[in-house]
């Protein structure tokens, strides 16, 4: 059994591969990593493979615990190149290593294409990469409940709900014109973002969705698209299957 741990700013996710299949994806609050979680869940790991993008602690408590148990441990983190894909960046560990996982990910998925890669969570990041693994840059935009706060939280006039339902359509009251504003200016970046993926690296052949509001965006655009929900963990078995 193997770990792939993705650990992200306040909660992390976690699958096991067995007999080269992943399971399925288990989330948790970083809290409740420690030791006693570890030996509970991870008993009879093989190796630990982890990317974060949290506090130190979490990487420290579970390194610790693979020493202590023995069991091997591998902290991925983001490389200038790697199975054939190169990153943008001058500075590649500047790259948010979720964002790297995914391009590896993809680029497994979907070789010798050119990818649009949105990942749609806290904040909606759009990755470029092109047919021979360049990885082209992208861009990073606030994520929806951050575009909606942004309005709320800088404007004393405007009230909205906490949620709302995923749409376009122009609001008939002021929580539907803030929620709704804030899905159509994802979905219009996103449909910039293939016209400069057009533009920048050739034509787009696959496009991506993924993160936590990838499934909402897809009932949104009309480009054609696939939604893959973990992506990271496609990312971080190509350290395993390499």
């Amino acid at each position: 059994m193997i770990v792939l741990l993705d650990i992200g700013n306040t909660r992390a996710k976690y699958c096991l591969i067995k007999n080269k299949q992943r399971s399925e994806v288990v989330a948790v609050l970083n809290e409740q990593l420690n030791a006693k979680y570890f030996t509970e869940y991870f008993n009879g790991a093989e190796k630990v493979l982890v990317a974060s993008v949290a506090s130190e602690k979490y990487t420290d408590s579970i390194n610790a615990w693979c020493h202590n148990t023995l069991v091997p441990y591998q902290r991925v983190r983001s490389e200038h190149s790697r199975y054939g894909v190169k990153s943008a960046y001058q500075d590649a560990s500047m790259l948010g290593v979720d964002r790297w996982l995914a391009l590896l990910g993809s680029a497994k998925l979907y070789p010798a294409k050119n990818i649009l890669i949105i990942d749609s969570g806290t904040a909606t990041t759009f990755d470029l990469l092109s047919a021979d693994g360049q990885h082209q840059g992208g861009w990073i935009l606030a994520g929806i409940d951050l575009l909606v706060n942004s309005i709320l939280v800088n404007t004393t006039q405007v009230e909205a709900e906490e949620h709302a339902q995923e749409s376009i359509a122009f609001g008939t009251n002021t929580s539907e014109n803030v929620h709704h504003a804030a899905w159509a200016a994802t979905v219009g970046a996103i449909n910039m973002a293939i016209i400069e993926s057009d533009q920048q690296g050739g034509k787009v052949d696959q496009i991506i969705l993924t993160g936590g509001n990838g499934p909402k965006l897809s009932t949104l655009i009309t480009n054609q698209h696939i939604v893959i929900e973990n992506l990271v963990f496609s990312g971080l078995q190509t350290y395993l299957d390499n």
